[in-house]
Parts: structure tokens; sequence; C-alpha cells
């Protein structure tokens, strides 16, 4: 088993011990200079490692206004930035200003995606390659955009931040369905977009009827059946569970989500039947370990 494999079971299996049902399978990560700077916060930072994070998750709380991108941009590039760099950047900027086409508009905006992305501010590249995307409604570059702005959101703590990163992606992402409407994975993703920028009922009603008319879909069942456990509705989350495993009778991720589904009712030897069929499907001795270990904090 390679180390991104196992990073994936470890999240997985934190999800599940930590109640936490996010959308996100990005392991949290200590924050670096770049994580720091897109804080925001108007304070100085050293750029040491101070704590570790989670990534937004899928039900956000109150929605907070978003940062400003422009103030947010000029923050960064007074505190953190050489005079060079800064130069460097301000041609690009001037480039794009003053581009008399599309396609010179377009050069410029990719390459200060490229460049802000370089030098590790993946939230704000995002916020070019968008504008770059948008101009040749590029499904690609736009899908691209918004991976960097969920990236940025996974990189910062603060709030307003994550509301513009947040923001953003939703904006990218529907600009990919509406050129592309067959685009399941688009589909998906903005559904679970707005539920991240804290538009929750219309991206659960969205993911809700993406799996109505697609129900061998097996992201939107599992993507359903966490939301389900999340907001604790174990009989709902074993019913999404039974439509995945009639589709993929191993898929190791349900098994998960569904032993909690039966802990959670209260169907103790269920649940530990489940969890012990995740160990058989996995095959991981430091897997059996932990989840041993959380089967002994509530075996009878």
């Amino acid at each position: 088993m390679n180390k991104k494999q196992f990073i994936a079971i470890g999240v997985a299996l934190a999800a599940v011990l930590a109640l936490y049902f996010g959308t996100s399978n990005v392991k949290p990560a200590k924050r670096n200079a770049a994580a720091h700077t897109e804080n925001h916060d108007g304070h100085d930072h050293d750029g040491h490692d101070h704590a570790e994070h989670q990534p937004a998750g899928m039900m956000a709380g109150p929605q907070v206004k978003a940062a400003d991108f422009d103030s947010l941009l000029a923050d960064v590039k007074r505190r953190l930035l050489s005079p060079q760099v800064n130069a460097e950047l301000n041609d690009l900027v001037d480039a794009a200003e003053s581009a008399k086409t599309n396609q010179e508009k377009f050069t410029a905006y990719e390459t200060l995606g490229k460049r802000w992305q370089a030098i590790g501010y993946k939230g704000i590249a995002a916020y070019y390659f968008q504008k770059a995307g948008d101009l040749e409604s590029s499904e690609k570059i736009l899908n691209f955009a918004a991976h960097l702005y969920e990236e940025g959101m996974n990189a910062t703590d603060n709030a307003s931040v994550r509301q513009l990163y947040a923001e953003g992606r939703v904006a990218a992402l529907s600009k990919v369905v509406a050129v592309n409407p067959n685009n399941d994975t688009a589909v998906i993703d903005l559904a679970i977009a707005r539920m991240e920028m804290g538009d929750v009922m219309n991206g659960v009603f969205a993911l809700r009827d993406f799996a109505e008319k697609h129900p061998n879909n097996i992201r939107a069942q599992v993507t359903l059946g966490k939301m389900a456990l999340q907001s604790n509705q174990p009989e709902k989350a074993i019913e999404r569970a039974n439509i995945i495993l009639a589709l993929d009778k191993d898929h190791f991720e349900t098994h998960l989500f569904l032993g909690e589904a039966y802990r959670m009712k209260g169907d103790i030897d269920k649940a530990i039947e489940v969890f012990n069929r995740a160990k058989e499907i996995l095959k991981n001795p430091d897997f059996d370990k932990d989840m041993d270990a959380y089967i002994a904090t509530f075996k009878k």
C-alpha cells in the first residue's frame, strides 16, 4: 500500500471516528507561510507552524461576509512579497488591462495564475485562472480554478477568506456546468460547493435531485449517506449505504459510514459486523488495529 492510499484510509477512518463527514479527502496539514498569509487577519505572521486544522466541512456554519479580494491581494503583496516579485506581478496585471484582444488577456491572466500558484497562493491563483477560463469558456481551466479555490479554503482558518474562495469556487463550477451540463463530476462538485459556501439547502436539493436522476452514481450516494449520518439520521444513511452496496458490495468507505450508522442506532452487533467487514476489504494491519480500538469503545 502506497503513502497516498494510506493517507486516504486514515482520513476515511478519522471521518467515522470523529463524526466528521465532510466532502474533502485532504489530510489536515500544518499551515505554511502561504496559508498564514491567506488568513488575512491583519497581523504579521512568522511563517512557523502553530496548529493543525481541518478543511471546511460540508455543513458550514453561519454564512459570513466574504473578504474583499483587492484588499487581500494588496495585503499579501505589501507584507510578504519582494519588490522584484511585486514588479513582475504588476507588469502582468498591466498587460491584462491593456490587452486589445481576448487572447492577449487570456495569456496574461493565465500567466498571473501560474505565477501566484508557483509562489504558493492558490486561492489568489484561482482568481486569475477563473478570469482566463471565463474568457474562453474553458471547462478544463475553470475546473482547475475551482480545485485551487478549494485548496485555498483548506489552507486558511479565516472565515471571510474561506467564504471568498468558496464563492469563487461556486462561480467557477457554475460556469463549468453551463458549458457542459453533462459533466456529472462538476454537477456534484457544485452542489457540495454550495453547501460549503453556506447555501446548504440549495446544495442539498441539487444533490438529491442528481441522485434521483442518477441512482447508480456512487459518489452522490456516498455524500448523501454521510450527510444523513451527520444530521443524525442513521436510517437514511443505511438506506443510502444499501443502494451503494448493491452496486459495489466491497465499497470500503460505505462500510465505514454504514457501521457508524448502526452504532448510532444502538445496533452494536451489526455495527461490529460491518466494521469487521471493512477490515476484511482493506486487509491492512494498521487499519485493523485502529478499528479494533474504536470498536472497544462501544462494544458490549
